[in-house]
């Protein structure tokens, strides 16, 4: 676990609130639709890769990122949704669950976590499979997180952080312009990104990266419609045809 911060105490094997007003978890609706967070009882259990805030009479103490890459359990008392918010100028609007702690709730119900691949799994899942990235997580840490989510699972990729700068350059799009990487963007802000699954990346490359995805009917229209002229691929000129010829 990482360094306890001062609004909260560990209590047992517990980590529990321990300021005034309330601590506020805002979870993506999302998480619930693809499993990754899931209700028992009075208990939930989620990734921890979500954005907090606390809030006195009224006011809030800015946003925040928790940083517990793994999944563990919670128990708010309360929770409360809310629909078409935009948590920063470069997030797109969602719907969210607030979670929902006063003085003396359990944030974290236990810190001995247990070490499962499943819990790289929905890692996966959340960033790369569905492109569901927290965009206040600023682009030049993503890799972090892959890291520290295998390191808290016991385990480790055996791979060079540039191996997952080369994912992470292709997840991460020019908001304004899906079909370029944000890297290519110029934009200095870390956060103005916008992630898209894996399965819709490989239909923006070219069309033979597109023809060759997933979804056979989907994907000739997006080779049909794919202009991108950057990339040269031999063997896309036997299947789609050259100009040349």
């Amino acid at each position: 676990m990482a360094e306890i911060p001062s609004f909260v105490k560990r209590v047992g094997d517990s980590i529990v609130y321990n300021g005034d007003g309330e601590f506020i978890f805002y979870v993506p609706e999302k998480q619930y639709d693809l499993s990754i967070v899931k209700s028992i009882g009075d208990y939930i259990s989620l990734l921890g890769v979500i954005n907090y805030s606390i809030e006195k009479n009224g006011k809030s103490s800015g946003l925040k990122l928790f940083n517990c890459p793994t999944r563990f359990i919670t128990k708010p008392y309360t929770f409360e949704k809310v629909r078409g918010v935009r948590l920063i100028k470069t997030d797109k609007k969602q719907d969210y669950r607030l979670l929902k702690y006063k003085k003396g709730d359990p944030i974290i119900v236990s810190v001995k976590v247990p070490e499962e691949i499943e819990n790289v799994e929905q890692m996966m899942n959340l960033f790369v499979i569905t492109g569901n990235v927290p965009n206040t997580i600023p682009y030049d840490k993503l890799q972090n997180y892959f890291i520290e989510n295998m390191d808290m699972n016991g385990n480790s990729y055996g791979l060079s952080l540039q191996m997952f700068g080369i994912i992470i350059s292709e997840l991460c799009r020019d908001p304004k312009n899906l079909d370029q990487p944000f890297r290519l963007s110029k934009s200095k802000d870390m956060t103005n990104y916008q992630t898209l699954s894996i399965k819709e990346i490989s239909k923006m490359i070219s069309p033979y990266s597109a023809i060759i995805s997933e979804n056979f009917d989907d994907s000739v229209v997006h080779a049909t419609m794919n202009k991108n002229k950057n990339v040269d691929i031999p063997l896309e000129k036997v299947l789609m045809g050259s100009d040349d010829e």
